[in-house]
């Protein structure tokens, strides 16, 4: 048995895979590691997911890998520059793992290489793997059994939420006329299926799936030639894909990339809008964690492939009776929206209308579990009966009427639990808007808090940053007080008062 250790820092590596992705990371191996299988030119991926074990499968019935792909796999030097064929990495959701599992178990057979490893935690510091022979595969594939540890929660307990999962990440990959796409450009076989615990998710249509309505479907053309396909439609819900999921979804070799308004601002109307749209070449741009584009280099090339699929967007939002409003200052958006998540903790309306992204753990009494609580009287955060449940987008949602009983973590506690994270809804929306028409200072559009860019208080701040922080800050407060104050008996009118100087205490 020949032994390999991973000489490198591979803590920190670990740790800056993982924060280079803005979502879970238990669900980054699953997207990691069907990635590789797409690459392999598979045309079955299975998926496997035991909850009381905590052991994830995922085998495919590609190529295989080659000696030289079988060391990348393993070195870690090579997670970052290696890619493959078309959207992988090399092992990126194998390495990416260990900050949550303590053992991976890879097998792959090939034209010319059968082999395999296991590879674990033999220590804090020491990560290493031994090399075995395949025992689960019969034909050329590969298999990766992932071991999370058992103080772990994935993202994914049932075959739905990796389904879910599936469709927020490859959701191309589960449209008939997209696969028979795939095939004509010889990228995957229309043939491709997804089987999650033995249930084959058969391909269907986009448009029956999302219950899309004024639908426009398109091909973008470049010097004659089709270089990508997109459809559009409106939505029968309110963020149809996941929560924090919405536009137009950009997509490369079936792999989602993000979703994009292209600066522009279709009012209440927006949750609903919901687009796929695949070009190929956009591969080429994307960031390691590929949940975004990088700009540097080539800005021009990029844009050559970005500007026909706005235009296609405008003129849809046009052909729906949405005027297309520009949305201005961006960078200055997010800005704004960063410091309202600073101070979410202290003016709590505004985590409950932005609806933020929150993580807590709260504890559910499990026999195997490995932390000892006690049971406490208090006013924790409650899950109300349908609400809060895993997998369904919400979480946490308010503060209980009577004191109840909670399970917290104690060192001499008599019962044993596990922790579950539970998440909320999305985070806040600032958009920017020349109307000097109007003469609101900012106004509520859903879940969005539009500034008026166009109204004299904005153009007389603009020429100060910080006089203009302040100044979007207050408008911000304005909107949203007036808006939570046309809708209760006993407006709040010191809420801007509170805001303010949760700001000023940052």
């Amino acid at each position: 048995m020949t032994l390999h250790e991973s000489s490198v820092d591979f803590k920190n590596l670990i740790r800056d895979l993982a924060e280079m992705y803005p979502f879970d990371i238990s669900e980054v191996v699953v997207i990691e590691l069907v990635a590789n299988s797409l690459d392999a030119k598979a045309t079955q991926i299975r998926l496997d997911y035991d909850p009381l074990e905590k052991v994830l499968v995922v085998e495919d019935n590609g190529q295989g890998m080659s000696a030289s792909q079988f060391d990348d796999y393993h070195d870690f030097a090579a997670g970052l520059k290696t890619r493959g064929t078309g959207i992988g990495f090399a092992g990126l959701g194998a390495k990416v793992s260990f900050d949550i599992a303590d053992m991976v178990i890879t097998e792959t057979r090939g034209e010319n290489l059968s082999s395999g490893s296991k590879w674990y935690l033999h220590s804090k510091k020491k990560l290493i793997w031994e090399e075995i022979q395949p025992v689960h595969l019969i034909s050329n594939g590969t298999r990766v059994e992932v071991h999370f540890t058992k103080k772990t929660n994935p993202s994914f307990e049932s075959t739905q939420d990796l389904a879910n999962l599936l469709h927020r990440h490859y959701q191309p990959l589960l449209d008939l006329k997209f696969l028979e796409l795939y095939e004509s450009m010889g990228l995957y076989s229309k043939a491709l299926r997804f089987v999650v615990n033995d249930e084959v998710l058969e391909p269907t249509s986009i448009n029956y799936y999302y219950a899309l309505d004024k639908i426009k479907e398109f091909f973008l053309m470049r010097r004659g030639k089709r270089f990508g396909y997109g459809i559009f439609g409106v939505s029968s819900s309110e963020y149809p894909v996941a929560p924090d999921v919405s536009g137009v979804l950009l997509c490369t070799y079936g792999k989602v990339i993000k979703g994009e308004l292209f600066n522009q601002f279709p009012g209440p109307l927006g949750p609903q809008l919901f687009g796929i749209v695949e070009i190929p070449e956009l591969v080429k741009f994307l960031t390691t964690s590929k949940t975004d584009l990088m700009r540097k280099g080539k800005p021009r090339e990029l844009e050559k492939l970005l500007n026909p699929v706005r235009q296609e967007f405008k003129e849809w939002l046009n052909s729906l009776g949405i005027e297309g409003v520009e949305i201005l200052g961006t960078d200055e958006a997010k800005e704004l929206e960063r410091e309202l998540k600073k101070i979410s903790e202290d003016i709590p309306e505004i985590g409950d209308f932005f609806g933020f992204w929150t993580r807590k753990n709260v504890f559910s009494e499990k026999d195997h579990g490995e932390i000892p609580v006690t049971d406490h009287e208090g006013v924790e955060t409650t899950l109300p009966i349908g609400q809060g449940e895993k997998g369904d987008g919400l979480g946490p949602l308010d503060i209980g009427d009577d004191p109840g009983e909670t399970v917290t973590e104690s060192e001499k506690g008599n019962k044993r639990a596990d922790p579950i994270g539970r998440k909320a809804r999305r985070g806040p929306k600032i958009a920017f808007v020349d109307a000097p028409d109007r003469m609101d200072l900012a106004w509520v559009e859903g879940n969005n808090v539009v500034i008026n860019s166009g109204h004299p208080s904005y153009i007389k701040s603009r020429s100060n940053a910080k006089t203009r922080k302040m100044h979007n800050l207050f408008s911000v407060a304005n909107a949203i007080q007036r808006f939570l104050g046309s809708d209760s008996e006993q407006p709040d009118f010191m809420f801007i008062d509170r805001l303010m100087a949760a700001w000023g205490k940052k």
